[in-house]
């Protein structure tokens, strides 16, 4: 993981909060440096700490590889 960001969107007059985060990684299941592992740890993680360790309210999650820029 290199960095990770909030992006607010609208939809339907409600305000959608989105985690993206990023990865050093290609995100293509079908590229020779995807890691099926590290994808699975990173949404785990993310899963047990907005459920178990804040009260922060996310709509989606989203990883994305760090080209996409």
């Amino acid at each position: 993981m290199t960095r990770t960001w909030f992006e607010l969107s609208q939809e339907d007059g409600a305000v959608l909060k989105t985690l993206v985060v990023e990865v050093s990684f290609d995100t293509d299941p079908n590229a020779a440096s995807y890691s099926q592992g590290t994808v699975e740890a990173i949404f785990s993680t993310a899963k047990d700490v907005l459920t178990n360790e804040t009260t922060m309210t996310v709509s989606a999650f989203r990883i994305v590889p760090r080209d996409a820029r």
